[in-house]
C-alpha cells in the first residue's frame, strides 16, 4: 500500500478509468454536503495565501481483470461519493462557462478541461469517462458528461446536484474563482497493490460507521473479498434480488433483518443486539465459506430474506396466513424469528399449510394474553429468539406447542381461567393498541367484515367524572364506585365513528340519536341496542360474553403431556450423550453396572439410559431408576413407594426417605448393589417401579 498527498487535478489527469465497485451503495450525497463542499473550494479560491486545501481521501486498487490495457483501470474502494461530487462540479463548472460565453477558464480552454479531469479523449465507448459509477447513476452522469438530457431511468440524486452546482455558477467571476480553487484541493491517494486486503483497509477508513449502515458494511464485506467479475455476479445474482425486497422500506429495516437472521443462524437463545450484528456476521459469515462457499451464504441470506420480507412486509400470497401474519405484526415485532422458522419447515419440509396458520395464530393467542393478564413483554424478543431455536423442522406445531407447556413462571402461557379474569375485570383502556385491537377482532370475527380502521374507542359509560343526572340516577348512588370500577372495563368499551356526536350524553340518547347503538351496523353494539338501562349488571354480563368470544379466538394451549414429557426425555439424552458412566462410577464397579444396564433396558424398547453429572437415570417419559456410586458398591434408588412393595421384597430395600443424597431427585426405595447375585434378586423391583411409571 502507498499512499501520498495530491493534487485533485494530477489524480485525474490522464488517460485513466476509476471504476465503482458494483456492490457499492448508490450516489447518495445530499445538498448540503455538496453546499459545504462548494463552499469550500470557493473559499480557497478567494485566497491566494492559502497553497492547497485538504478534502479527504480516496483509496484505489488495481483491476486485475479490466480488459482494455491502454487504459488503466482502478476500482475505488473508499471515496467514491466525493469523487462524483468532484466530477459533478466539474461538469456543471464546464456547462455554465459556455453558456455564460466563455472559451476558457483559467487560461485552459473548456474541452481541455474536460479531457483533463472527465473523460478519456481517445477512449471508445465507456472508455471515454474517466469515473464509471453503478447502476442508473452511470448512464445519468454519462449523458451529463457528453452534454445529454439523461435518459430514463434517471438518477435523481445526481441530477439534482448537477443542477445544485450550475445554480450557483451565476457569472465568470465565480466560474473562475471556483477552478481556482479546484486546482488547489488536495486528497490522500492510497493506492492498494495484489497483497493488500481491501476490506480490512476500507473498514479501518470507516471504523466510526458514520454514514454506512449495517447492509454497507455486510455487503461490502462479502463482495470485497472477490475480483471484479465475480463481485459483480454475486451482486447481480443475489445480492441485488435481496436487496430488492426491502426497497421500498427505510434503511434500517434490513439491518433489524440481520439481527433475527443472525438469532437464527448462530443459534442463539437471546436476540442478538444491533450493535453486534457485524461483527457477529464476519464471524458466521467465515464459518460458512469454511464449510461450503460465499456463494452459498449469501443464498442461505437470500432465502430468509424472502421469508422475512413475506411476513414484515405484507407479501404473503395465501389469504389465511396473510391474515394471521397481519394480526400478529399488530402486537408484536420480534416474532420474525420464529416465522422464518416455520416457513423453513413449510418450504423444505413439507409442513402443512394448515399448520403453518394454526401455529401463527398460537403466537398470537400468547402474546394477545400475555398483554391482557399484565405479564411481562420487555423480554419477547429473547423470548422469541428462544422458541425459534427449538422449532423442530420435521413437527414444527408440535414443537411449538411443547416449547409453550415447557415454559415456567414469567414466560409461561397464560391459562383460560387467567384470560377470561383478566378481560373481564383489567383496565383494557390504558393499553389503547391492545383494546382496539381486541374490539377489532371482537366485531371482524365472521365472514362480514367491517373496516373499523378509522373508528375509536368509545365509553359507553362516559369518562366525564361529573356524570349527568340521567347517569348518576340509571346507576344509583354508588355512581362514583361504579364509575371507578367499571369505566376501563371491556364490558363497558365499543367502537364507534361519531365519538364527538356520543360525547357525555345519556345511555337513551347514545340510544336513540342518529348513528347510535340502536341504528349501529356493529355486532359490538347490538347488547347495547336490546338494554334499557346501562349499569354494572349490564356491564358485567356484556364483559363476560365478549370475554367467552375472546376465549375462541385466542385459542388456549392444547398438547398431550406425554407428548411434553416425551420432548423432554429427548432433550435430556441429548445433553447426555457426551457424558459416559466411567465418569461416574469407580472402575471396579463398571463391568456391574453394564449387567445392570442391559437387564433394564431389555424389560422395553422405550426405556432409555441417561448419563448426566450427577446421576445415571433410566427413563419410560419419567425416571423410574437412578444410579448413584457408592463406595462399597453402586447405589440405586427406584421410584416406587416402600409401603407398596410386596412383603418378600421389603428386606431388599430401604426406605429412601430416610436417608438424603444429594445426587439423587427421585424417591422411592433404595439399596447398594455388590454383586450379580443383587442384580437379579432386585430385577422384580425394578419391573415394578417401570410398570409404575408407564401408568
Amino acid at each position: 500500500m502507498q499512499a501520498r498527498d495530491e493534487f485533485l487535478t494530477h489524480i485525474l489527469m490522464g488517460p485513466k478509468q476509476f471504476l465503482i465497485p458494483i456492490f457499492q451503495r448508490t450516489y447518495s450525497w445530499p445538498e448540503s454536503h455538496c453546499n459545504q463542499l462548494y463552499k469550500d473550494v470557493l473559499h480557497v479560491g478567494k485566497t491566494p495565501v492559502i497553497p492547497g486545501h485538504f478534502i479527504g481521501s480516496v483509496v484505489l486498487a488495481p483491476n486485475e481483470q479490466a480488459n482494455n490495457a491502454s487504459i488503466p483501470q482502478w476500482l475505488v474502494i473508499d471515496g467514491q461519493q466525493r469523487l462524483t461530487t468532484f466530477t459533478l462540479l466539474i461538469i456543471a463548472l464546464i456547462r455554465r462557462a459556455d453558456e455564460l460565453g466563455m472559451q476558457s477558464v483559467g487560461a485552459t480552454a473548456l474541452a481541455a478541461i474536460k479531457d483533463y479531469y472527465i473523460a478519456n479523449g481517445f477512449g471508445q465507448g465507456e472508455a471515454r469517462f474517466k469515473l464509471l459509477l453503478t447502476q442508473y447513476d452511470r448512464q445519468t452522469l454519462n449523458s451529463l458528461i457528453d452534454g445529454k438530457t439523461p435518459a430514463k431511468p434517471v438518477s435523481d440524486r445526481v441530477v439534482e446536484n448537477f443542477i445544485f452546482f450550475c445554480e450557483q455558477l451565476i457569472d465568470v467571476e465565480t466560474v473562475e474563482l471556483l477552478y481556482a480553487g479546484l486546482k488547489k484541493i488536495k486528497i490522500v491517494e492510497v493506492m492498494l497493490n495484489s497483497q493488500d486486503d481491501p476490506q480490512a483497509i476500507f473498514e479501518s477508513l470507516n471504523s466510526t460507521g458514520l454514514d454506512l449502515s449495517q447492509a454497507d458494511l455486510i455487503r461490502n464485506y462479502i463482495l470485497m473479498r472477490h475480483k471484479h467479475g465475480e463481485q459483480t455476479r454475486l451482486y447481480q445474482d443475489i445480492w441485488f434480488p435481496m436487496e430488492q425486497l426491502f426497497s421500498k422500506q427505510p434503511p434500517e429495516r434490513f439491518d433489524r433483518f440481520m439481527q433475527d437472521f443472525l438469532t437464527l443462524e448462530t443459534a442463539s437463545n437471546s436476540l442478538i443486539k444491533s450493535r453486534d450484528v457485524y461483527p457477529l456476521f464476519k464471524q458466521w459469515f467465515l464459518t460458512e465459506i469454511n464449510a461450503s462457499s460465499a456463494q452459498a451464504a449469501l443464498e442461505r441470506m437470500y432465502t430468509l430474506a424472502g421469508y422475512y420480507s413475506a411476513y414484515m412486509f405484507g407479501q404473503e400470497e395465501d389469504k389465511r396466513l396473510a391474515r394471521s401474519f397481519s394480526r400478529l405484526r399488530r402486537l408484536i415485532e420480534v416474532a420474525a424469528p420464529v416465522v422464518m422458522r416455520f416457513y423453513e419447515a413449510y418450504a423444505k419440509h413439507g409442513a402443512r399449510m394448515d399448520d403453518f396458520v394454526q401455529a401463527v395464530d398460537l403466537l398470537e393467542s400468547y402474546v394477545l394474553r400475555r398483554s391482557i393478564c399484565a405479564m411481562q413483554t420487555r423480554s419477547l424478543g429473547n423470548v422469541f429468539a428462544t422458541i425459534a431455536q427449538r422449532i423442530d423442522l420435521t413437527a414444527p406445531l408440535e414443537s411449538l406447542k411443547v416449547t409453550f407447556a415447557r415454559f415456567q413462571s414469567t414466560n409461561r402461557f397464560p391459562s383460560d381461567k387467567e384470560f377470561f379474569e383478566q378481560l373481564c375485570k383489567a383496565n383494557l383502556y390504558e393499553k389503547k393498541g391492545i383494546c382496539k385491537f381486541v374490539l377489532d377482532r371482537l366485531e371482524n370475527n365472521s365472514k362480514e367484515m367491517i373496516d373499523t380502521s378509522n373508528f375509536s374507542i368509545e365509553h359507553v359509560m362516559p369518562q366525564n367524572k361529573n356524570l349527568n343526572a340521567d347517569w348518576k340516577r340509571m346507576l344509583g348512588d354508588d355512581w362514583v364506585q361504579i364509575q371507578q370500577d367499571w369505566l376501563h372495563r371491556l364490558g363497558n368499551l365499543t367502537l364507534t365513528g361519531y365519538n364527538p356526536e356520543y360525547k357525555d350524553s345519556s345511555f337513551t340518547v347514545k340510544k336513540s340519536i342518529a348513528n347510535g347503538f340502536d341504528m349501529s351496523p356493529l355486532r359490538l353494539n347490538r347488547f347495547m341496542a336490546t338494554h334499557s338501562d346501562w349499569t354494572a349488571v349490564q356491564m358485567k354480563k356484556r364483559g363476560e360474553l365478549l370475554a367467552k368470544q375472546a376465549l375462541g379466538l385466542w385459542g388456549p394451549l392444547d398438547i398431550d403431556e406425554a407428548i411434553v414429557r416425551q420432548y423432554r426425555l429427548q432433550e435430556i439424552k441429548r445433553r447426555g450423550e457426551n457424558s459416559r458412566s466411567t465418569d461416574l462410577l469407580q472402575p471396579q464397579w463398571l463391568p456391574l453396572f453394564e449387567q445392570l444396564s442391559s437387564m433394564i433396558t431389555l424389560m422395553d424398547d422405550e426405556v432409555t439410559c441417561v448419563v448426566s453429572k450427577r446421576n445415571i437415570s433410566f427413563y419410560t417419559l419419567d425416571p423410574f431408576i437412578q444410579v448413584i456410586d457408592r463406595r462399597n458398591g453402586i447405589g440405586i434408588v427406584l421410584a416406587i413407594d416402600y409401603e407398596d412393595l410386596a412383603p418378600e421384597w421389603t428386606s431388599l430395600v430401604k426406605d429412601s426417605n430416610l436417608r438424603t443424597f444429594r445426587n439423587v431427585d427421585l424417591s422411592g426405595v433404595l439399596t447398594v448393589l455388590t454383586c450379580e447375585a443383587d442384580v437379579h434378586a432386585i430385577k422384580p423391583i425394578i419391573q415394578a417401579a417401570l410398570d409404575l411409571a408407564q401408568q
